[in-house]
């Protein structure tokens, strides 16, 4: 048998962090059975999300802010740790979209929705971790408070040291507004605030639906500044991140307040399979230099607001217009697509057992909103599938599925890391007398990854994969797969 290798440079989307936070419309985030069932996709339960990226390179290291969430520090883009960010009130916590720049020697911070006292906010820190403390609400020139709301703010540092600020969300007659900020005093404006864009008919991929179908509903909303080859690219994403064509637009200019005008097609779109709905995010610098898109893909089993997180390379044409091109597979920071197929998509699967109709395909279906669900009294669940034939494994990813206990779903949940195999068998008869040719063992795994991407190649071939896994200890609910999907290639004949 072969022991798990791991390589320095391969990401695979969604990226594997840890510790994904409960949404802030669960149940138990809010102390009480939300009132609004309309955002759930069934019973109103607890799920767990992280979206709108927004990522700080500073002093050799990416500082990856998202909502719900804390923050994610790498020094390879790979490699993810999870931090926690320090307030100096207690009560505060991330809201929605959050956004951080450095500006001389100090960080802000800020998110959409209010901070611990009920007010927007901007807050400033020492470190990108904090302690955080509120600087106030930010108002315009004449010291009127911001409008329209404060709805994905962006805070923006320029190459000369000045500031800027940038928000709006929703459909035609709000739009993307800006304003200089002080640098020496960052709630203050400098000036008026500017409009900056509204929704342009024109381009359909602003319109919502998931085929962009709806021609009197729209958002644009979601901004992000990025400064690249002597223009300003004011990332802004439309379509409503509750369905698959959610999409990163961008618009281009010579200074930081604009004018600026449409790019006529999306950077960043993703309709179908594993990673989809790829929409409000951010740029930034890579190992490379180059500009990588970090977006929201969306999942949408519980809630509309279920997300995770992917990334990406930036490519820029001959005219400057950026383009996307979203992965699926494993891929190298510096070779980029290594070849790799999806082996396990679509193919035949049988499990110890199902609870109700959360059968055993939904876990290989490539449909981020169906899943496997073992049933209630299976205590030693597991899923085996059938690839067709031999190939050489190179690496897995299982996307867990969680779901409460029992009818009720009262119990509070409470995350617990996953402990699971994978086995691998070369052919029916090995299947059958569990003679693996290689096992990845996580049983003793510690960390809570609601995704999990693991490399693990081997000298042999494979045709048969059974994923084994304890059920949840807690309690606190029943685990299951949304997705499991083995990467690989052809086997050599």
């Amino acid at each position: 048998m072969e022991k798990c290798i791991s390589e320095s440079d391969i990401w695979c989307n969604p990226l594997s962090l840890e510790n994904y936070p409960l949404g802030f419309f669960s149940p138990s985030r809010l102390k009480k059975k939300n009132p609004s069932r309309t955002a759930f996709q069934g019973p109103v339960r607890d799920f767990r999300e992280m979206a709108d990226p927004e990522v700080l390179y500073d002093e050799g290291k990416w500082y990856l802010f998202a909502s719900c969430g804390e923050v994610f520090v790498s020094s390879d883009m790979i490699h993810w740790e999870y931090c926690r960010i320090q307030f100096e009130n207690p009560e505060d916590v991330l809201g929605y979209a959050p956004t951080v720049t450095r500006n001389g020697d100090q960080y802000l911070l800020s998110s959409s929705f209010p901070f611990a006292n009920g007010k927007t906010q901007i807050l400033a820190a020492p470190t990108p971790l904090g302690p955080y403390r509120s600087l106030g609400t930010p108002v315009d020139g004449e010291g009127r408070e911001l409008a329209p709301p404060w709805l994905d703010p962006m805070l923006f540092t320029d190459e000369d040291g000045r500031l800027y600020a940038y928000w709006g969300f929703g459909g035609e007659g709000k739009g993307i507004y800006g304003i200089e900020l002080e640098r020496e005093n960052p709630v203050q404006g400098i000036g008026k605030a500017v409009k900056l864009y509204d929704f342009s008919p024109d381009l359909v991929f602003e319109r919502s639906g998931e085929n962009h179908e709806m021609s009197t509903c729209y958002y644009v909303e979601g901004e992000s500044m990025f400064r690249y080859n002597g223009e300003y690219y004011l990332q802004y994403c439309a379509g409503g991140t509750q369905y698959r064509s959610y999409c990163v637009g961008v618009l281009r200019g010579r200074s930081p307040l604009g004018p600026f005008s449409a790019q006529p097609f999306p950077a960043a779109e993703q309709k179908n399979g594993r990673v989809c709905g790829t929409g409000h995010g951010c740029w930034c610098r890579g190992t490379d230099g180059k500009v990588w898109q970090f977006y929201t893909c969306l999942i949408r089993r519980v809630h509309l607001y279920e997300r995770r997180i992917g990334m990406d390379p930036v490519q820029f044409d001959l005219s400057g217009n950026a383009r996307v091109e979203i992965s699926q597979v494993p891929c190298s920071l510096r070779y980029g697509d290594l070849g790799l197929l999806a082996l396990s998509v679509n193919k035949n699967a049988v499990a110890s057992s199902c609870a109700g109709s959360c059968y055993a395909h939904f876990a290989v279906d490539d449909c981020t909103h169906t899943w496997w669900m073992p049933g209630s009294g299976d205590h030693a669940p597991f899923l085996e599938v059938d690839l067709g034939e031999l190939f050489q494994i190179h690496s897995f990813m299982i996307q867990w599925a969680e779901e409460p206990c029992g009818s009720g779903g009262d119990l509070p949940f409470v995350p617990e890391a996953a402990r699971y195999r994978v086995e691998f068998f070369a052919g029916k008869e090995d299947l059958e007398k569990n003679n693996a040719v290689a096992v990845a063992d996580f049983m003793d795994n510690e960390r809570d990854l609601l995704t999990d991407f693991r490399i693990f190649a081997f000298s042999g071939s494979a045709r048969y994969v059974r994923l084994a896994f304890l059920p949840c200890a807690n309690g606190s609910f029943c685990r299951g797969v949304n997705l499991f999907t083995v990467f690989g290639f052809r086997s050599r004949v």
